[in-house]
């Protein structure tokens, strides 16, 4: 089982080389979904790679976010450049970038990023179609569908063990996109989802997800047949990636000890950590008391005079770590250790928690981690056979004759500390000297300065070999690649969609339509989506859930039985899945460039009207939730019919938490305030969304459509004619 490990630097670069990972992912300055991370450059990713080569480490590159029309050229470029640096494979989220790309280099190695969402066998072999090798499963992934994608493709299987939880479900988020113009998943993200929040009379972290921890689950992944385990955290520290890297290849080997899980808190810790949805398909991951980091439990404070505080603690604490005080679970202040008693900001008072977020034993600790790969050396100084060099690490070996012949001493003859000497201890090399073995006749000489030249090429012969086995490992796609075929739905170009909850919405919509597309808050009342089907006839088209685990596939198999005109992918697995069916693509595949052409709703961060359909008007699903609400606040599911919560933030904006059901139950938020582009999209295609409309604004949007007027109420028009980030 690999161990895959974040590189946002050089230095976690490092850190995760030398405490046993078996490969690293990092990102370019461009194209990465951690645009804020001290991404790499053309010349330090170069040695990047050659660093990570030489100690048997893969490197992935990721290019996983969306990309623009006028991207695409540059996109493409600068991943076969990083590809002729050595990158072994690169993570990718953009159908039309990945068609693209594989049309330039069809053997380069794809691996699709978690957020392409794929967490069933059908969006899994759809990725197949695309020339890709390995899935990162999306984080909601359920371990009975890590076996289905294990079972029914060749793939290989990388999943999150550790580290931030996005709250929204894998690559549709569009909170921050919509509110900012700084996309999620462009690598821009706001993470809005870390703010408080206002409910009522309550406030809190409502939208914060805790940290996964999955290193007590190692065995149950590594039986379910994942490949890679995936450590999240190119914005953190290489003290993070060192301990977290350092845990889980004990957890692989099957050493790990009991003090494991304090050495994670310690590192970081958001929440006291959750198992995602692996075994749960709706776990309560909301954490709604401190939106950040609270470390390990480290004591509790016994009294404070004077500005100081003096703490009872259960761990030892040192001069410069950090810690926070917590009072009921939420933070009320923080600081450096000084002493005991200690100096602290914020309000603390005797009892408070005090919670250990960052050693300074441990940063020292890391500073001094050496990556210098330990080298044998021997040297053979014979006055028939001449002076040679030999070098072997890791398995591999090169030796180097000397230039000229060696003598019998005139004067002083060479001692084995003479030669050791000049060997020296190999610094300002990528190699430590682990020893020194001498052979060497009595009585000769040989200049110490050749002895230094035959170590200088040899540690450059050692250092190509090894750069060479591992480019002879390194793998590649051969097959020619083929865009995988579409029934797109042939329409219109001024097609009219309109997007109902259900049939009873349609009386009040007073101009025409073409389509109706369907969009049921349960998608489990077969006979109430068969019967409203049926009643819209050549008109009929299913929106479906971008969401599909476990259970879920049933519920849609179902459906599918029904004769719908067309129906909506919102994720790439619905092609497969619907097979034989028309298609449009939906917002859920967040379509912003043509090289992947068909029938597009185009995506609501989309910042200019382009060829697909138009999302002209609607209240677009900001983030999905695999996640209950009512079980983040201790509730059960007795008695419960949906729920659709009023939220505000903390500039007074409204959102909504809706229900939507299939197997499971699944969450939007939506906001309050619809997108109105309609007077800009009435020339062509357009998709006017009322799934979640008041009475009020389906009326103001007639009016607009049959009169041409402005629309009377206050909306938002989303991107259009910002500049998306």
């Amino acid at each position: 089982m690999e161990l895959l490990a974040p590189a946002g630097n050089f230095q976690c670069l490092k850190a995760a080389v030398a405490c046993g990972a078996n490969a690293v992912y990092l990102g370019m300055e461009k194209y990465g979904a951690r645009a804020s991370a001290c991404n790499f450059n053309s010349e330090n990713l170069l040695r990047a790679v050659e660093f990570a080569h030489l100690h048997g480490v893969k490197v992935y590159v990721t290019v996983n976010t969306i990309i623009k029309d006028g991207e695409m050229q540059d996109a493409i470029e600068r991943a076969i450049e990083a590809r002729n640096a050595g990158a072994d494979a690169f993570i990718v989220q953009d159908i039309g970038f990945i068609c693209e790309l594989k049309k330039r280099a069809p053997d380069i190695v794809l691996h699709a990023s978690t957020q392409m969402g794929i967490s069933n066998a059908y969006g899994a072999r759809f990725a197949e179609k695309l020339g890709i090798t390995r899935v990162v499963a999306a984080r909601e992934t359920l371990c009975e569908d890590i076996r289905d994608i294990k079972d029914k493709t060749g793939l290989e299987i990388e999943f999150f063990c550790h580290g931030a939880l996005c709250v929204a479900y894998s690559g549709n988020c569009y909170y921050s996109s919509l509110v900012s113009g700084c996309s999620g998943n462009r690598g821009k993200c706001l993470q809005l989802c870390r703010k408080k929040y206002f409910k009522g009379n309550d406030s809190g972290y409502f939208l914060s997800a805790k940290d996964i921890c999955l290193v007590d689950k190692v065995a149950v992944l590594r039986d379910a047949g994942v490949d890679s385990l995936k450590i999240e955290g190119r914005m953190r520290t290489p003290e993070y990636v060192a301990e977290t890297v350092s845990v889980y290849r004990k957890a692989i080997d099957g050493v790990s000890a009991e003090s494991d899980l304090d050495r994670l808190k310690r590192v970081f810790n958001r929440g006291d950590y959750c198992k995602a949805y692996l075994l749960s398909p709706t776990e309560n991951v909301i954490y709604s008391k401190v939106q950040n980091n609270i470390g390990v439990e480290a004591g509790t404070v016994a009294w404070v005079n004077a500005g100081k505080a003096k703490i009872n603690a259960n761990i030892e604490l040192c001069a410069g770590d950090g810690v926070k005080y917590l009072r009921n679970g939420c933070e009320i202040g923080g600081g450096l250790i000084d002493g005991n008693p200690t100096g602290f900001r914020g309000d603390v008072k005797r009892g408070d928690e005090v919670r250990l977020t960052s050693s300074r034993n441990l940063e020292s600790e890391i500073e001094k981690l050496n990556t210098n790969i330990p080298v044998s050396v021997s040297v053979s100084l014979d006055t028939a056979k001449g002076a040679a060099i030999t070098l072997s690490c890791a398995g591999a070996t090169v030796t180097v004759c000397g230039k000229d012949g060696v003598v019998k001493a005139q004067n002083k003859p060479l001692s084995e500390a003479d030669v050791k000497k000049a060997v020296g201890l190999l610094g300002e090399t990528d190699f430590a000297l682990r020893d020194v073995v001498v052979n060497s006749e009595e009585n000769i000489f040989y200049p110490a300065s050749l002895i230094k030249d035959m170590r200088k090429r040899a540690v450059e012969e050692l250092r190509k070999k090894l750069l060479d086995e591992f480019s002879r490992k390194r793998v590649s796609c051969n097959n020619s690649f083929e865009m995988p075929k579409i029934n797109w739905l042939q329409c219109k170009p001024s097609a009219v969609f309109v997007q109902v909850a259900n049939s009873e919405t349609l009386p009040s919509i007073k101009f025409d339509y073409d389509y109706v597309v369907l969009s049921p808050r349960d998608y489990g009342d077969f006979d109430k989506i068969a019967s409203e089907c049926k009643r819209l006839g050549e008109k009929a088209v299913l929106n479906l859930p971008v969401i599909a685990r476990g259970g879920d596939k049933e519920i849609l198999r179902k459906l599918k039985a029904l004769p719908w005109k067309a129906v909506v992918a919102n994720n790439v697995s619905h092609f497969e899945m619907f097979d034989g069916f028309s298609f449009i693509g939906g917002t859920g595949l967040n379509h912003i460039n043509a090289s992947f052409g068909g029938t597009f709703v185009g995506s609501i961060e989309r910042e200019k009207l382009g060829d697909s359909l138009t999302y002209a008007f609607g209240k677009p699903p900001l983030m999905h939730f695999a996640h209950c609400p009512r079980r983040s606040e201790g509730k059960d599911c007795k008695g419960c019919s949906g729920y659709d919560i009023r939220m505000k933030d903390d500039k007074g904006a409204y959102v909504r938490f809706c229900r939507v059901k299939e197997k499971y139950c699944y969450g939007v938020l939506v906001p309050e305030l619809p997108i109105n582009n309609i007077s800009v999209a009435n020339s062509g295609g357009m998709l006017l969304d009322f799934t979640y409309a008041t009475a009020r604004e389906i009326e103001a949007v007639n009016t607009q459509m049959l009169t041409g007027c402005e629309y009377s109420l206050t909306c938002t028009h989303g991107n259009f004619n910002k500049k998306l980030q």
